[in-house]
Order: structure tokens, then C-alpha cells, then sequence
């Protein structure tokens, strides 16, 4: 990734990396983590902006708790489907033919 930010003013940072956290704030983990992938170095370099490490924290912060709901979900789907009967298949994108 180019950093273009780089030539950004502090304001600047401060507003774009506000605007991706609070972009992912509907359970859009992707835009949380274009966040933290952008404003990474940013965020830790010693002499950082308070406030884009806030920002990028909360966005790292919430796009792992994301990450790991949605995991969970998948395993107790994979391994429960086939006993939850006809709401398993209404509720699946694909339904597997075959014994479970």
C-alpha cells in the first residue's frame, strides 16, 4: 500500500481516518480494516496524532471482534445445520446434498 496520506496536514488525517471508523460502524469490518491497513504507520510512529490512534485502535479493535463473531458463526452453522431440520436449509445459501 502507498501511503498518499503522508502529505496530508494533521487535520486532514484526523478527518479521512473518523470517516472510515465511523463508515465501519455498520458492521463494515472491511472499511475498518482498510483503516487500520492505511493509517497503520501513522498510528505508531512516536511522535503520532492522538486521535488517528484512537481511531485505528477502535477500527483494529472492531474489525477482530467482526472477525471472530462471524468465525464463530460459521463453525456453529457447519456443525449444527443438519440438526436444526428445515430452518438449516431455509437459512443456507447452498444446501449439501447427502447424509450430514
Amino acid at each position: 500500500l502507498s501511503n498518499e496520506s503522508a502529505a496530508a496536514s494533521p487535520e486532514e488525517k484526523i478527518n479521512i481516518c473518523r470517516k472510515y471508523f465511523l463508515a465501519g460502524l455498520p458492521l463494515l469490518p472491511w472499511v475498518w480494516i482498510v483503516n487500520v491497513l492505511w493509517f497503520w504507520r501513522e498510528a505508531t510512529k512516536p511522535d503520532h496524532i492522538p486521535q488517528v490512534r484512537k481511531y485505528v485502535m477502535f477500527s483494529a479493535i472492531g474489525a477482530l471482534i467482526y472477525a471472530t463473531m462471524i468465525g464463530a458463526w460459521v463453525g456453529v452453522y457447519q456443525s449444527q445445520r443438519a440438526s436444526w431440520g428445515a430452518l438449516g436449509d431455509r437459512i443456507s445459501l447452498h444446501v449439501p446434498y447427502g447424509e450430514p
